[in-house]
This record gives structure tokens, C-alpha cells and sequence, in this order.
């Protein structure tokens, strides 16, 4: 299986407070969508990594890591909600 990776840059303050809460949002969809027999068993792989790092010019970059490419695409759905949302309050 080949693993989606997904790099955000942040460049709002906000930013890094609507990821958290995307993923929080995602991984409650997740929960809800799948029955307890399609979880992962365990030892297996998380449904989604976040590494952290920094670009040339100062700012946070994350990488998300999903095992799927239907979560990705869901987080992603969730992400731009997410960003619409509070850029409209």
C-alpha cells in the first residue's frame, strides 16, 4: 500500500489552531464512519502522521500522512471547510 501525503503551509496565526481542529473534526468522522471491524488491529499504522518542520522563510509546514486516499481526500474536505469557516467569522 502506498502511503498520501499531504503538505499544509501554514502562514496565518490561526493556521495552526484550524489544523488541530480539522484533525480533531477528521478523526471524529473516522470514528463514525467506520464500524469497530474495519479499525486497525493493533500494532497496525495510524489512519494519519503529522510531521512538523519549518520552510526556508520562518514558516510551520505540515505533512499528513494517510494510509488511504479516500482520508486524505476526506481530511482535505474537512481542511478547506475548516479555513472557510473561520475566514468567515
Amino acid at each position: 500500500m502506498t502511503d498520501v501525503v499531504v503538505n499544509l503551509g501554514l502562514k496565518n496565526p490561526g493556521d495552526e489552531r484550524r489544523l488541530a481542529n480539522a484533525i480533531e473534526t477528521y478523526a471524529k468522522w473516522r470514528a463514525y464512519m467506520c464500524d469497530t471491524e474495519a479499525r486497525q488491529p493493533e500494532g497496525e499504522a495510524p489512519d494519519i502522521m503529522v510531521k512538523t518542520g519549518f520552510q526556508s522563510c520562518g514558516s510551520i509546514q505540515k505533512t499528513l500522512i494517510f494510509q488511504e486516499r479516500r482520508w486524505a481526500a476526506a481530511f482535505l474536505r474537512i481542511w478547506r471547510s475548516e479555513r472557510r469557516r473561520e475566514q468567515a467569522a
